[in-house]
């Protein structure tokens, strides 16, 4: 039996951005529903637009929330679609939890994509959803037109999560102590992101609190509290086995490489490792963003989107009395100069 669609399955986010669409009382299309992975497992999708497609991947244990202010904006110009992962949100647990793996995400996203016949897009990945878009890159090189790569890193994570090591020693804590005891490790998951001080730990580490509005950060931490723990155990055990670097110089479609300079998560240099490995890649760093610099900051990461698509010729048409994106934004991002050539050897 398929399930309901849910009535408002991305999250709107607090800030109200009104697009030109809106306050001029238009519409664009809207598709929600449901596919099948590559092992049949059913997962949702929505399809927002019309025009050139964006595919959004978010992060480990997130939902369309983290790019609801970029889905809003640019769906007036371009056919926005996202999926929920296996496990997550909308979409139903797979049977095989081995299966919770960024490989089998990558493939379940091929599906949808056939699915939507859709023709070469650019895909949008943040955290986690990096991993997923650039295996997916590996796998079907000939359906990307270009990447979006927001605060991730193509190195196995638990190395430099949080500046430091000891991320990989506190997830075999948290695995042992599920394995040990199931039901009251998912009582105290429960519970101890319900704790008002968990929830302002848990939004200090991810987000910028003086930019992000704390309605989004409470319901984003709401979000996990729902999830099976087993979902992150199981895709945790899996991203820290994900190395990209040894094949990132055969990248060969424009690529946008979006940082925050106070990123806690994923530290700024893992990005500035990619934009040296990908070639003609781009880097934008903005001085305050956090680790979700796109809920941080939505206006200056759109414009920087927007900057790339254009730059790149994939371009929507622009909604009646809709202005052009600004050439300056208040706080202009940090845009480094291209790393130096390696020495001539002696």
């Amino acid at each position: 039996m398929t399930p309901k669609t849910p009535p408002h399955p991305r999250p709107p986010g607090s800030r109200r951005f009104r697009s030109p669409l809106s306050q001029e009382g238009g519409q664009v299309p809207v598709t929600h529903g449901w596919f099948r992975g590559y092992d049949g497992t059913r997962l949702f999708f929505s399809s927002e637009g019309s025009g050139p497609p964006l595919v959004f991947c978010y992060g480990l244990v997130c939902s369309s929330l983290h790019w609801t202010y970029q889905i809003e904006r640019l769906r007036t110009r371009y056919r926005t679609i996202w999926f929920d992962y296996r496990g997550h949100q909308n979409s139903d647990l797979p049977q095989d939890l081995s299966t919770l793996t960024i490989p089998a995400i990558a493939k379940d996203l091929e599906c949808l994509v056939q699915q939507l016949d859709l023709p070469p897009a650019v895909f949008l990945g943040h955290s986690m959803g990096v991993n997923v878009v650039l295996e997916f890159y590996r796998r079907r090189p000939d359906l990307v037109s270009g990447m979006v790569l927001a605060n991730g890193t193509a190195k196995r994570p638990l190395e430099t999560l949080m500046d430091n090591n000891v991320s990989g020693q506190s997830f075999k804590v948290l695995r042992a102590l599920h394995d040990t005891s199931p039901r009251v490790f998912r009582a105290l998951w429960t519970h101890y992101l319900e704790n008002p001080v968990v929830n302002a730990i848990v939004g200090m580490g991810g987000f910028n609190l003086h930019l992000t509005p704390p309605e989004d950060v409470a319901l984003y931490v709401r979000q996990i509290s729902e999830m099976d723990p087993l979902v992150l155990l199981n895709l945790v055990d899996n991203y820290d086995t994900c190395d990209h670097t040894a094949w990132l110089h055969e990248v060969h479609v424009p690529t946008l490489i979006l940082a925050g300079a106070k990123d806690q998560v994923i530290p700024l240099p893992q990005q500035e490792l990619m934009h040296q490995l990908i070639p003609g890649s781009d880097l934008v760093v903005f001085p305050h963003g956090s680790h979700c610099s796109q809920m941080d900051l939505p206006e200056q990461v759109n414009t920087a989107i927007e900057h790339f698509l254009e730059k790149i010729g994939f371009m929507g048409a622009r909604a009646a009395g809709e202005p052009n994106p600004p050439k300056e934004t208040a706080s202009p991002p940090i845009r480094p100069n291209p790393p130096p050539p390696p020495p001539s050897a002696s």
